[in-house]
């Protein structure tokens, strides 16, 4: 009993932070209707950069997370102003966007190999030690993991709901061509929403690195599980993302748990499947906000 309430802990845990990377992709997606195939390699790139501050450089967790935030924000306004801003204007900017992401996270992965070698890595705990709960222990770090996702979820619903560029974001997500009528800047929301993205996914990033390993390549998992927590809440929808994320965290800890690591992938894709044959609009299918 005790193994099976550990392995849920685990997965509620691991799926806050799967909802976290989640929901940079799924407001970008719902915003600007662009899928970012760079999505899981922007937040392998933040979290070897934490990583880099504090191991490398010897500095402190909070400066790396600082430099890490500032290089998602200097990449997301260069994503969008240098390259997205003009695909977009193209008559085939779907494919364009899509070829021109997917290129970037290949330049991102090999960027990481040829700096930082194929060697396994993890960013460091933010606290160490443990505390004894009734069903067994939990270490500091996974509880600080849990409340940095909780409040981090707070914020963003804080955002889109009560600041004037939280509001325009879900306008441009629900009507574009009535954002454009009552004159929101349609440029500066794309380029707000890449930022915020970004931003999302890098912090995902750096709070996954802590709890599991990374490599150059991992970027391709986390794209995935992105993609699929996604398309299983319902693209462009925010709280089915976040369903769906906590649904697939659990899924995976108490698979790992009886059947072994191995199945974990064949489980996220039949209980994909069957969620999308029972519910093809995903399981709050709709458009951000």
């Amino acid at each position: 009993m005790d193994a099976f309430l550990n392995s849920l802990t685990s997965g509620l845990i691991v799926g806050s932070l799967y909802a976290i990377m989640a929901m940079g992709l799924t407001i970008l997606y719902g915003v600007s209707h662009v899928f970012n195939f760079a999505h899981g390699h922007v937040a392998v790139v933040a979290a070897y950069l934490v990583w880099f501050v504090a191991d490398r450089l010897g500095l402190s967790l909070p400066v790396g997370i600082v430099a890490a935030l500032l290089v998602m924000i200097a990449l997301a306004a260069g994503t969008y102003w240098g390259a997205i801003r003009g695909l977009l204007r193209r008559s085939e900017w779907a494919f364009g966007t899509l070829l021109f992401t997917l290129g970037l996270a290949i330049l991102a992965e090999y960027a990481l190999l040829e700096l930082f070698g194929p060697r396994v890595k993890s960013v460091p705990a933010v606290l160490q030690g443990s505390v004894r709960l009734w069903f067994g222990r939990l270490t500091l770090n996974d509880l600080f993991l849990i409340a940095a996702s909780v409040v981090l979820m707070l914020l963003v619903g804080a955002f889109l709901k009560r600041t004037l560029t939280g509001q325009a974001m879900r306008a441009v997500a629900q009507s574009l061509p009535g954002a454009q009528v009552v004159g929101i800047d349609i440029d500066r929301i794309y380029a707000a929403t890449f930022v915020f993205a970004f931003v999302m996914t890098g912090l995902s990033g750096v709070l996954l690195g802590t709890k599991t390993y990374m490599t150059p390549h991992i970027g391709w998992e986390w794209m995935i599980k992105g993609f699929v927590i996604v398309a299983f809440g319902g693209l462009g929808s925010v709280p089915g993302a976040i369903l769906a994320a906590f649904l697939l965290g659990v899924v995976e800890a108490l698979v790992t748990l009886f059947l072994g690591a191995i199945w974990i992938w064949p489980a996220w894709l039949v209980t994909f499947i069957v969620a999308l044959w029972i519910r093809p609009e995903g399981i709050l299918g709709g458009r951000s906000g």
